[in-house]
């Protein structure tokens, strides 16, 4: 009789054998990025790369989404007395001002 514990031998299962792939996979990829030397800039600032490309921080504002013609109304914003929210025709959703007369 054999314990539940008990696996074939080389066979390792369970959580542990995921994160040991998954690791595995990431320093591959981090590897052949770098020898290819188009790593995205990202890699530079969260592995610390040196000589990688560097984004400087610009001082804006994001622009307020205004509805077009093609957006449709899904309904009122529940926590902002006023607003709607749309629904782009490539399915993304925004926060707008609800149009004159919009009742629910």
């Amino acid at each position: 009789m054999t314990s539940p514990s008990h696996r074939p031998c080389g066979r390792a299962s369970g959580p542990g054998r995921h994160k040991a792939l998954g690791l595995a996979l990431v320093l591959c990829g981090l590897a052949l990025s770098g020898c290819s030397g188009s790593a995205p800039p990202v890699f530079g600032a969260v592995f610390g790369l040196e000589g990688a490309d560097v984004a400087p921080f610009t001082v804006g504002k994001v622009p307020e989404p205004s509805p077009s013609a093609d957006d449709r109304i899904l309904g009122l914003a529940a926590s902002n007395p006023g607003q709607c929210i749309y629904l782009r025709p490539d399915n993304r959703r925004f926060r707008a001002t609800c149009p004159d007369g919009y009742q629910l």
